[in-house]
């Protein structure tokens, strides 16, 4: 990968794929609706062009960029639980049921999988991307490191932790009140997108706002609409769920869409609204649009103060009148600017360099002095370091 120096010795990395859907490539996927398969991708494609050994265990008819791939579930198996879901329907991530007897067979595998892959303790890492569930009894018992990779939902578990955001790492420490302790494994890495998909940016905008996400009133897109609406700019919304709620003069229902549809709503609408009430994750939707040239609105606390800047890439708001003014003035906001910070900050090429110095230093717990290991080879300790924008563009 440009840019990214690989490791002196190759890691063998196993990805854990979900087991209710496909791993796709988010360039030819039908739908984009599911950021996790998205994050399954991106991970696999960043250590893979690292020079690791990616072997991914998922779903039969997956495509990941991996050294390896093994079905851990079956088509077969799959179809008569989950086959029957429309591009509008939340997926269904249940265990229980008719779905146990598939899932006690994707764990079996998962398990079977690594240990023919393996000859020793610790000479791999196990990716777990989904937190509890099948993944998390898959991964109990192994006597590899397992991390969980990409931390954007409740209940986490592992000792090596990834979150997306440091407002939702900050949230599972308070949660676990945990106040004090040596939680030096517990990183944050944001997501990666491949700026490729996006754009090219255009300065001249149609004149509607655009919500995509679901469809739900935690996300706010009944917030989107009325701001939209007093603003005086139609809105067009999309994603999973029932929109019948939301629809009203001014709004126009757009349903899920693929990667070319989701890119060509996006550079050409005049704002992204993300105004979600809860403590977002991430919100990966505000860094597509600002790859795509949009500026973004949305509320001020969770993962948004880490990923719009107030003022430059667009605005974060707390009341309905700060919306509304936001809305009104948003043409203040460069779409170039919002490219050069996205680009820069959450590319594959900036964010693959995070995750190998994470991993590098998980690896060195199982040698000695394991924690105090030094790096003698060591020219920078760019990890944490950010680019922001040069407003004069």
């Amino acid at each position: 990968m440009d840019g990214v120096q690989e490791l002196e010795v190759a890691v063998k990395f196993f990805v854990l794929g979900l087991p209710h859907t496909q791993t796709q490539n988010p360039a030819t996927s039908a739908t984009t609706t599911c950021a996790f398969t998205s994050k399954i991708f991106y991970l696999c494609r960043m250590l893979h062009q690292l020079g690791h050994e990616v072997i991914h265990l998922g779903l039969e008819g997956s495509a990941a960029d991996c050294s390896e791939h093994v079905d851990v579930a079956k088509l077969a198996e799959w179809v008569p639980l989950y086959g029957h879901r429309r591009a509008t329907d939340y997926y269904d991530c249940g265990v229980d049921g008719p779905k146990a007897v598939y899932m006690e067979r994707y764990v079996l595998r998962v398990k079977l999988a690594i240990a023919e892959r393996t000859s020793k303790p610790y000479e791999a890492i196990v990716c777990n991307t989904f937190g509890a569930g099948a993944q998390q009894t898959a991964c109990q018992g192994l006597n590899q490191f397992v991390v969980e990779s990409g931390i954007g939902y409740n209940h986490p578990w592992a000792n090596f932790r990834v979150f997306e955001s440091y407002a939702w790492m900050h949230f599972h420490l308070g949660r676990e009140q945990i106040f004090s302790g040596d939680k030096w494994y517990w990183a944050v890495i944001p997501n990666a997108f491949d700026p490729a998909l996006f754009g090219p940016v255009v300065e001249k905008k149609d004149g509607y706002a655009l919500y995509l996400g679901r469809l739900e009133e935690d996300k706010g897109v009944r917030l989107a609409c009325d701001v939209a609406r007093m603003a005086g700019m139609p809105i067009k919304i999309v994603g999973q769920g029932n929109p019948l709620p939301f629809t009203g003069p001014g709004v126009q229902y757009v349903g899920p869409v693929g990667a070319k549809d989701r890119n060509e709503l996006l550079r050409n609408a005049r704002v992204m609204f993300c105004p979600t009430r809860y403590v977002e994750p991430f919100g990966g939707v505000s860094i597509e649009a600002a790859l795509a040239g949009c500026p973004v609105i949305s509320t001020d606390w969770g993962a948004y103060p880490e990923n719009v800047q107030h003022g430059v890439t667009g605005y974060r708001c707390r009341t309905f009148e700060q919306f509304v003014w936001a809305a009104r003035n948003i043409g203040a906001i460069k779409p170039q600017v919002c490219r050069q910070w996205a680009e820069a900050n959450f590319s594959l090429k900036r964010v693959a360099p995070m995750y190998q110095e994470y991993f590098e230093s998980v690896m060195n717990v199982a040698q000695e002095p394991g924690w105090g290991t030094l790096n003698d080879a060591r020219t920078q300790l760019d990890r944490l370091k950010r680019e922001y924008p040069r407003e004069g563009l």
